[in-house]
Protein backbone atom coordinates (compact mmCIF):
# COMPACT_ATOMS: atom_id res chain seq x y z
CA UNK A 1 0.00 0.00 0.00
CA UNK A 2 2.97 2.51 0.26
CA UNK A 3 4.34 1.60 -2.47
CA UNK A 4 0.72 2.55 -4.12
CA UNK A 5 0.80 6.06 -2.38
CA UNK A 6 4.51 6.76 -2.99
CA UNK A 7 3.96 6.06 -6.85
CA UNK A 8 0.65 8.32 -7.27
CA UNK A 9 0.82 10.57 -4.57
CA UNK A 10 4.51 11.45 -5.36
CA UNK A 11 3.99 12.58 -9.12
CA UNK A 12 1.18 15.00 -8.33
CA UNK A 13 3.10 16.60 -5.17
CA UNK A 14 5.84 17.27 -7.51
CA UNK A 15 3.50 18.93 -10.58
CA UNK A 16 2.23 20.90 -7.94
CA UNK A 17 5.94 22.22 -7.10
CA UNK A 18 7.14 23.04 -10.55
CA UNK A 19 3.99 25.24 -10.52
CA UNK A 20 4.71 26.73 -6.63
CA UNK A 21 8.51 26.76 -8.01
CA UNK A 22 7.18 29.45 -10.95
CA UNK A 23 4.67 31.15 -8.58
CA UNK A 24 7.60 31.84 -5.97
CA UNK A 25 9.90 33.17 -9.02
CA UNK A 26 7.19 35.58 -10.10
CA UNK A 27 6.21 36.83 -7.22
CA UNK A 28 10.04 37.44 -6.05
CA UNK A 29 10.32 38.81 -9.77
CA UNK A 30 7.39 41.47 -8.71
CA UNK A 31 9.01 42.95 -5.91
CA UNK A 32 12.56 42.69 -6.27
CA UNK A 33 14.51 45.01 -8.39
CA UNK A 34 15.14 44.47 -12.49
CA UNK A 35 18.44 43.31 -12.12
CA UNK A 36 18.00 40.56 -10.20
CA UNK A 37 16.45 37.38 -11.48
CA UNK A 38 16.12 34.62 -8.31
CA UNK A 39 14.38 31.31 -9.93
CA UNK A 40 13.10 28.80 -7.08
CA UNK A 41 14.15 25.16 -7.23
CA UNK A 42 11.99 23.50 -4.99
CA UNK A 43 11.62 20.85 -7.00
CA UNK A 44 15.39 19.91 -6.77
CA UNK A 45 14.70 19.44 -3.12
CA UNK A 46 12.16 17.58 -3.64
CA UNK A 47 14.36 15.18 -6.00
CA UNK A 48 17.11 15.14 -3.30
CA UNK A 49 14.88 13.51 -0.58
CA UNK A 50 11.95 11.57 -3.12
CA UNK A 51 14.97 9.52 -4.50
CA UNK A 52 15.21 7.22 -1.08
CA UNK A 53 11.97 5.85 -1.26
CA UNK A 54 11.73 5.42 -5.20
CA UNK A 55 13.63 3.26 -7.97
CA UNK A 56 16.21 4.46 -9.90
CA UNK A 57 14.43 3.77 -13.22
CA UNK A 58 10.82 5.37 -11.56
CA UNK A 59 12.89 8.53 -10.61
CA UNK A 60 14.48 8.79 -13.50
CA UNK A 61 11.12 8.61 -15.68
CA UNK A 62 9.11 10.81 -13.03
CA UNK A 63 11.90 13.70 -13.44
CA UNK A 64 11.73 12.97 -17.20
CA UNK A 65 8.34 13.58 -17.20
CA UNK A 66 8.40 16.57 -15.23
CA UNK A 67 11.58 18.07 -17.34
CA UNK A 68 9.32 18.14 -20.34
CA UNK A 69 6.79 19.69 -18.47
CA UNK A 70 9.35 22.19 -17.16
CA UNK A 71 10.80 22.97 -20.68
CA UNK A 72 6.98 23.67 -22.03
CA UNK A 73 5.80 25.96 -19.43
CA UNK A 74 8.93 27.44 -18.31
CA UNK A 75 11.55 27.74 -21.53
CA UNK A 76 8.75 27.12 -24.41
CA UNK A 77 10.80 24.60 -25.84
CA UNK A 78 11.77 21.04 -25.40
CA UNK A 79 15.56 19.63 -24.59
CA UNK A 80 16.50 21.27 -21.68
CA UNK A 81 14.89 20.39 -18.69
CA UNK A 82 13.79 17.57 -20.39
CA UNK A 83 17.75 16.35 -20.60
CA UNK A 84 18.88 17.98 -17.46
CA UNK A 85 16.00 16.84 -14.73
CA UNK A 86 16.97 13.11 -15.71
CA UNK A 87 20.43 13.52 -15.52
CA UNK A 88 20.26 15.28 -11.98
CA UNK A 89 18.10 12.81 -10.88
CA UNK A 90 20.51 9.82 -11.93
CA UNK A 91 23.36 11.46 -10.28
CA UNK A 92 21.34 12.19 -7.32
CA UNK A 93 20.62 8.60 -7.44
CA UNK A 94 23.58 7.13 -7.76
CA UNK A 95 24.78 9.24 -5.01
CA UNK A 96 22.40 9.40 -2.42
CA UNK A 97 24.10 7.37 0.35
CA UNK A 98 27.24 10.32 0.02
CA UNK A 99 24.41 13.48 -0.77
CA UNK A 100 21.91 12.05 2.39
CA UNK A 101 24.50 11.98 5.03
CA UNK A 102 24.02 14.44 7.21
CA UNK A 103 22.67 17.74 7.00
CA UNK A 104 25.89 19.43 5.43
CA UNK A 105 25.96 16.92 3.02
CA UNK A 106 22.47 17.59 2.07
CA UNK A 107 23.21 21.23 1.83
CA UNK A 108 25.51 20.93 -0.51
CA UNK A 109 24.47 18.68 -2.33
CA UNK A 110 20.85 20.98 -3.17
CA UNK A 111 23.34 23.84 -4.16
CA UNK A 112 25.51 21.27 -6.40
CA UNK A 113 22.09 20.61 -8.22
CA UNK A 114 20.37 24.28 -8.55
CA UNK A 115 24.07 25.38 -9.64
CA UNK A 116 24.71 22.51 -12.06
CA UNK A 117 20.87 22.99 -13.32
CA UNK A 118 21.38 26.70 -13.62
CA UNK A 119 24.97 26.95 -15.33
CA UNK A 120 23.52 24.01 -18.01
CA UNK A 121 20.65 25.45 -18.93
CA UNK A 122 22.32 29.17 -19.22
CA UNK A 123 24.76 27.30 -21.99
CA UNK A 124 22.05 25.58 -23.85
CA UNK A 125 19.83 28.68 -23.67
CA UNK A 126 23.21 30.64 -24.98
CA UNK A 127 23.54 27.78 -27.76
CA UNK A 128 20.36 27.25 -28.78
CA UNK A 129 20.30 31.63 -29.22
CA UNK A 130 17.36 31.50 -26.60
CA UNK A 131 19.78 34.34 -24.93
CA UNK A 132 22.11 37.04 -25.04
CA UNK A 133 23.78 37.48 -21.73
CA UNK A 134 27.33 37.04 -21.18
CA UNK A 135 27.96 34.75 -18.19
CA UNK A 136 29.26 37.28 -15.64
CA UNK A 137 25.53 39.12 -15.85
CA UNK A 138 24.38 35.66 -15.76
CA UNK A 139 26.40 34.43 -12.50
CA UNK A 140 25.81 38.36 -10.69
CA UNK A 141 22.38 38.90 -11.54
CA UNK A 142 20.86 35.31 -11.46
CA UNK A 143 23.25 32.56 -10.72
CA UNK A 144 24.27 33.92 -7.19
CA UNK A 145 20.70 34.96 -6.27
CA UNK A 146 18.96 31.92 -7.27
CA UNK A 147 21.89 29.62 -4.91
CA UNK A 148 20.91 32.06 -2.05
CA UNK A 149 17.27 31.84 -2.69
CA UNK A 150 17.90 28.01 -2.93
CA UNK A 151 19.73 27.36 0.19
CA UNK A 152 17.27 30.07 2.44
CA UNK A 153 14.28 27.59 1.34
CA UNK A 154 16.42 24.89 1.80
CA UNK A 155 17.51 25.53 5.31
CA UNK A 156 13.72 26.59 6.20
CA UNK A 157 12.05 23.31 5.16
CA UNK A 158 14.73 20.66 5.67
CA UNK A 159 13.77 19.84 8.95
CA UNK A 160 10.13 18.76 7.52
CA UNK A 161 11.85 17.11 4.84
CA UNK A 162 14.00 14.73 7.09
CA UNK A 163 10.80 13.98 9.78
CA UNK A 164 9.04 12.96 6.35
CA UNK A 165 12.05 11.35 4.47
CA UNK A 166 14.57 10.29 6.84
Amino acid sequence: MRDIKEHLLTPIILFFVLLIDGQISTFLANILPLQWHLVSHFIFIFMLFVSINLSRNYNILLFCCLGLIYDVYYFHTIGIALILFPLLSLLVCQSSSTMLLNKFTRFLSVLILVFLFELTSFAFAVFLNLSSLNLQDFVLSSLVPTILLNSLIFLIFQPIFEKIYL
